[in-house]
């Protein structure tokens, strides 16, 4: 169901602690798609947005076109309790604004099941912002998306989740980025969690560069896991991935990060940093593969705990020992999401503050 009203997504939104709620474009709400009126401004744009059910009904044949070009072979279940967004670009389009939505669990014990299409067309450039929450204290959420960025364009993709303790997450990401596009996605996990789990399979071609950005904390009793594979099968193709992991008390997490170097004159590097509190469990295995001896590939992990010299030193300047510890967190994570645009910087500083309050150790 669409509903054309935004004071009551907006609600939902500010009271999940979702920044930027003001600026909505539109958000779901268990399987109830609100519509904002950002969403009209769009379209001066040429810019289509829609609900993936009505998408499917109107849309089939940009539809089957979008999967073949990015080799997706897979049958996509799309039926009467599938919510989610269906975004085209069109080609030479320099969207002003943030393309951003929301995803918000309201019921509680139910299974949210999102499936979002995202076509960027040739030349153009978009930012397009999600945040996930929950109003209930129990519940999952499944989300696929699949995206295609199309030649000599730009995307720049920031989630900040922000759920709930007894919300059980699993999301998957699938795309390709073409010749001399760019892709640059910012993920944000702020909040207590039973289980989460990322994967994320992302293909560039020629000329192409990818960055996947990842700040998580795994509070207590949380258990994460998140997978990124990124394939460089374009000659001059790039791929960074970077993580910033702090684990709580009896947290877990487990980071997978791989980078395979199908074609020629390609370059990646993967860089995770874990920092735990307690008797938490941080695990970290980045690998890298080549078919070519044209490449350079490079990784470093580190897992350390924040040291009692950096706690004094920030005593000394005034800080109780909490607050000294609360900073040096915060400029930990903060480290992996420096490219994000200056204007999304803040609602992330305000979406990381917010871990401040949550778990043993901060």
């Amino acid at each position: 169901m669409v509903v054309k009203q935004t004071a009551e997504i907006t609600q939902y939104a500010e009271k999940a602690g979702l920044p930027a709620s003001e600026n909505l474009v539109a958000g779901i709400l268990d399987d109830r798609l609100f519509v904002g009126y950002y969403a009209m401004y769009l379209k001066k744009y040429g810019v289509v947005f829609k609900d993936i059910r009505k998408a499917y009904e109107e849309n089939k044949e940009e539809i089957k076109n979008f999967l073949e070009r990015i080799h997706y072979d897979k049958t996509l279940q799309v039926d009467e309790n599938t919510a989610g967004f269906y975004i085209r670009v069109p080609p030479r389009t320099n969207v002003p604004i943030p393309i951003y939505g929301c995803f918000i669990i309201g019921t509680r014990g139910i299974t949210q099941r999102i499936i979002n299409i995202i076509d960027i067309g040739d030349n153009s450039n978009v930012l397009i912002a999600k945040g996930c929450a929950s109003l209930v204290s129990e519940g999952a959420h499944s989300a696929m998306t699949l995206l295609y960025v199309g030649k000599n364009s730009m995307l720049k993709n920031l989630m900040i989740h922000n759920w709930a303790p007894n919300i059980d997450v699993g999301s998957k990401t699938y795309g390709l980025i073409d010749e001399n596009s760019k892709f640059e996605y910012y993920y944000v996990k702020i909040s207590p969690i039973r289980a989460l789990g990322l994967l994320s399979h992302l293909i560039g071609m020629k000329n192409s560069t990818i960055e996947v950005h990842e700040a998580s904390v795994a509070h207590k009793n949380s258990r994460l896991n998140t997978n990124t594979l990124i394939e460089l099968r374009g000659n001059g193709s790039r791929a960074v991935i970077t993580s910033r992991g702090v684990v709580e008390e009896n947290g877990y997490m487990n980071v997978m990060a791989k980078i395979i170097a199908e074609a020629d004159e390609t370059k990646g590097h993967i860089e995770c940093n874990g920092l735990v509190l307690g008797r938490g469990i941080y695990k970290t295995a980045p690998v890298l593969e080549t078919k070519t001896n044209n490449t350079r590939l490079t990784h470093e992990a580190s897992i350390g705990k924040i040291s009692g010299e950096q706690i004094f030193y920030l005593q000394t300047r005034g800080l109780s020992e909490e607050e000294a510890t609360k900073m040096i967190i915060l400029g930990f994570l903060s480290s992996a999401l420096i490219g994000l645009p200056e204007k999304m910087r803040e609602y992330v500083q305000l979406a990381l503050k917010q871990i401040t309050s949550f778990g043993k150790g901060f």
